[in-house]
């Protein structure tokens, strides 16, 4: 193995719930190993600011400056422990790609200045590290008149594609998007993942998420309020489609549920409902652009939620061209809180090596692009 086979990886997603590392390694022939994986915590101060900064209401420069560069050295800091911890130094790693925090997402058909923002200094990272940083992935695809998202399709493809032909990658996250393998590589955002879970969790139980989804396999979905969420455009609307936190959020359910209960005593029935969403707008997304699927390979913290993952196969074995096996990714061998981490590692040596990032028949881009910059 050689200094240039080695890449560092980190994502925070949409729920902030932690920093998510991975290193790989990529051989001559572009297979790529993940030789190890970790989550580092974020301080509840630095996530409660990312979570704030992530709504329309807290916009505010001060903020955005001091997240940006408390992100950032949080990152390297992380980084340095985990490369300590995984027996490696600097001098091993050729790149590390840093997705960063996404704190605006407006995509195309959203707003007449569509624009996506991430941040996390990655001069910061080059210079605590020493290890030339890649970051900035998304606004060239943008730049280019795609999403700028989801970016991990092509990754997805790279990880799985020879293991499960004609198999969809479901990464639940805050925000949950697929990706189709087969012929035609394609893939999209399909709404909520855990994100308004968290949210609604948070705001009645003061925990920062539903443990293996107990408190919402306690409650009753509420049919009537599933059907006025699940008849959001965005559901009908037809790939490439892309979604974040500024849509899916508190203030979406409350004005989609106005004038029903949402009180306290109402409260588990909601967090019922909503994980009851998730799995509904996956399926459906997967009955209106999945086709045939082999398998579903599900990745992203969702797949620890017990409840959800149960609500998920039930949707999905009433799919008309049902999948044989839904399953978490650790079935075929990788550790799926690993996988998005891995991804912008990955896209680091493919920066690197003026190779292209995106897929533009998923993200809806002119062409291909090599995606981000370099530090």
């Amino acid at each position: 193995m050689t200094e240039a086979d080695l890449y560092v990886g980190c994502m925070t997603g949409t729920s902030v719930d932690a920093l998510d590392l991975a290193l790989i390694n990529v051989a001559a022939d572009g297979e790529v190993d993940i030789v190890a994986a970790e989550s580092a915590p974020i301080s509840f101060e630095l996530r409660q600011q990312l979570l704030a900064l992530g709504q329309a209401e807290n916009d505010n420069i001060d903020r955005l400056g001091a997240c940006d560069r408390a992100l950032g050295h949080a990152t390297a800091d992380a980084i340095q422990a985990f490369l300590a911890k995984s027996g490696y130094d600097a001098t091993d790693i050729r790149a590390i790609g840093s997705h960063g925090q996404t704190v605006r997402h407006r995509p195309p058909g959203t707003t007449g200045d569509p624009f996506t923002l991430q941040i996390g200094d990655p001069n910061i990272i080059a210079e605590k590290t020493n290890i030339t940083t890649v970051a900035d992935f998304r606004r060239r695809d943008m730049a280019a008149g795609g999403h700028g998202a989801p970016l991990v399709p092509r990754f997805h493809a790279a990880l799985f594609s020879s293991k499960v032909p004609d198999a969809c990658v479901i990464n639940i996250g805050g925000i949950s998007n697929v990706s189709l393998l087969g012929a035609q590589l394609r893939g999209f955002d399909t709404g909520p993942g855990n994100g308004l879970l968290d949210q609604w969790c948070d705001k009645h139980l003061s925990e920062a998420y539903d443990k293996e989804g107990v408190w919402a396999a306690g409650g009753k979905v509420n049919e009537i309020l599933l059907d006025i969420l699940l008849a959001d455009q965005f559901f009908s609307r037809p790939p490439p489609k892309s979604t974040g936190r500024e849509y899916f959020n508190l203030a979406w359910l409350e004005q989609c549920a106005e004038g029903k209960n949402l009180s306290l005593a109402a409260a588990q029935d909601i967090q019922a409902t909503l994980s009851q969403l998730t799995a509904t707008s996956i399926a459906r997304a997967l009955q209106n652009w999945g086709g045939n699927l082999s398998a579903l390979i599900i990745c992203g913290g969702g797949r620890h939620n017990t409840d959800l993952m149960s609500r998920l196969r039930h949707a999905a074995l009433m799919l008309s061209d049902a999948p044989h096996t839904i399953e978490p990714s650790e079935h075929w061998g990788v550790d799926g809180d690993a996988i998005e981490a891995a991804a912008f590692a990955w896209f680091a040596h493919r920066r690197l090596h003026h190779l292209p990032g995106n897929v533009a028949g998923v993200t809806g881009a002119r062409g291909e692009r090599v995606l981000g910059a370099i530090f």
